[in-house]
Formats: structure tokens, C-alpha cells, sequence
């Protein structure tokens, strides 16, 4: 991890490209760490805060589409052999999936704020021949709002950025996944009563 954030303080805002990219696509990089390091290089002015956000969101969303390409091209293959590449255990993998068949669509918007779902996502969308245009609605919003918040919590944070796992796993994990679920209610009831205004007019 030191040697990594080493290399990003040298390589500036390409090597937060490359790192993000390759974290997103399943390389055992602490994602949400190195984007609160992100940000606190804005905060010792190290950094511009604009563009160290673009770069943070152009990364991860070029790791992201490599994932839900290879997920179209190469399909469930794919998913044991790069598991076994990347020493993704099995239950994480079934995890990633089961959260994927539960939340469709959603996971790709919430898995970034889920350590090991993120990685696997993209490739489930793709496999599953999820269209692009949906794909890329949920998934780069989604990776534009783990990049602000985790790019946030690190300048606020400061010195004590190093504590954003912290604060992840106490709160933001829960409180993205509550929202998911909100959603995911409120549409499917928005589309219920929908139909059921559909089938009274045809009456």
C-alpha cells in the first residue's frame, strides 16, 4: 500500500488513473483508501480538486466498462478464471452474484461502495448482456458519486484520512445500501401503480 501511494505522489494524476483503473477491474488495490489519499493531496494543496476528481471518475469508470466488455466478450469463463487469478474466493464471488440477481441494475450504483462486489459487477452486466446505454447510466453515476464522497471524506478528514475504513464500513456502506433498497421500493411502486392506471383506462 505505501508503494502505491508513493507512486501515485510521484505520477500525480496519471498514476491515479492507472491505479484506479486496475483497482476497479479487480487488482487487490484499497480503492476507497486511495481516493481518500486523493484527497488529502487536495488538501495539503498538493493536488486541484477538479481535476483529481475527473481523473478519479474517469478511472474507475475505464476499469468498470473493461470489466462489463469482458463480462459481454468472454461471458461466465471469465468469472473462474479471473477469480482464480486474482485470488477472488468462491463465497465472494456467490456474494457478488446473489447481491447482482437481487439489485439488478442497482448493484452496478451501489456495488462501488461494497469491497469485493465492485470488482465483479461489471463483469455480471456484461455476462448477463446487459444493454450499454443501462449499463453505463448506473455505472458512472455510480462511480461519479463514490468518487465525490470518498475524494470529500478524505480532505475533510485531513491527517486522519487513513481512517476512511472506518467510516466506510460504519456508515456509508449501510446507509448506500438503505437508499438502494428506498429505490429499488419506490420504483417498482411507481411501475405497479402505473400498470394498474394502464389497465383502468383500457377498461
Amino acid at each position: 500500500m505505501h508503494a502505491l501511494l508513493l507512486t501515485i505522489t510521484k505520477y500525480s494524476y496519471f498514476g491515479i488513473f492507472v491505479a484506479l483503473g486496475l483497482g476497479i477491474l479487480g487488482l487487490p488495490f484499497p480503492d476507497e483508501t486511495l481516493i481518500a489519499f486523493v484527497g488529502f493531496l487536495v488538501y495539503e494543496g498538493k493536488l486541484n480538486y477538479l481535476y483529481a476528481y475527473v481523473v478519479c471518475f474517469v478511472g474507475s469508470s475505464a476499469g468498470v466498462t473493461l470489466g462489463y466488455i469482458l463480462g459481454r466478450t468472454l461471458g461466465n469463463r471469465l468469472i473462474k478464471r479471473y477469480s482464480t487469478r486474482l485470488n477472488i474466493s468462491p463465497d465472494r464471488i456467490q456474494d457478488a452474484k446473489k447481491f447482482y440477481l437481487r439489485y439488478g441494475k442497482f448493484a452496478l450504483f451501489a456495488g462501488y461502495f461494497i469491497p469485493g462486489v465492485r470488482h465483479l459487477t461489471a463483469i455480471f452486466a456484461g455476462s448477463s448482456i446487459m444493454s450499454y446505454p443501462v449499463f453505463a447510466a448506473f455505472a458512472y453515476s455510480g462511480a461519479a458519486l463514490w468518487t465525490i464522497v470518498f475524494m470529500n471524506l478524505g480532505f475533510f478528514l485531513g491527517e486522519k484520512w487513513h481512517s476512511v475504513s472506518v467510516y466506510s464500513n460504519r456508515y456509508i456502506i449501510p446507509f448506500v445500501l438503505v437508499v438502494t433498497v428506498f429505490l429499488i421500493i419506490a420504483i417498482y411502486w411507481k411501475g405497479t401503480d402505473g400498470n394498474k392506471n394502464e389497465h383502468e383506462k383500457q377498461k
